[in-house]
């Protein structure tokens, strides 16, 4: 599963291919936004399951292409950029067994239970174990 560390550096990466081409700080603003605290949605997430006591949730309202689309039909290219690349990302994660995964339409369609097709639920598990512990043991 993709760390912060890793989303941070590929926005910074993207972020700084920006303003190289734009010469304005500003419009890396959107990109890094949108790259590293689109996680916030795992939120969602984390209450779901912990009121249902166990990992039968996955929501994650955020992380979809479908936001990208609509950003980018808005004219919000560095918002839209800054989703895209962490989505890209995030499809690494060996946890997700559907390439459909996020797209938000799809997980809807599946209810969005965390259980095959949309993810191995042992791999996911051993990722969202972060869900279930106190908060002073996330760092």
């Amino acid at each position: 599963m993709p760390r912060p560390r890793y989303h941070t550096a590929v926005s910074l990466g993207l972020a700084g291919l920006v303003v190289w081409r734009s010469h304005r700080w500003r419009d890396a603003i959107p990109v890094l936004i949108a790259g590293v605290l689109v996680d916030i949605d795992h939120l969602t997430d984390l209450f779901a399951n912990r009121r249902a006591g166990r990992l039968a949730w996955v929501i994650l309202p955020l992380h979809a292409w479908e936001w990208v689309l609509t950003l980018l039909a808005r004219g919000s290219h560095g918002f839209a950029a800054g989703l895209a690349a962490h989505l890209a990302l995030d499809q690494l994660n060996t946890a997700i067994t559907h390439p459909l995964f996020y797209w938000i339409t799809f997980r809807a369609l599946n209810r969005f239970r965390a259980r095959e097709p949309l993810i191995n639920p042992q791999r996911y598990a051993r990722g969202a174990q972060w869900m279930f512990q106190h908060p002073r043991e996330w760092l």
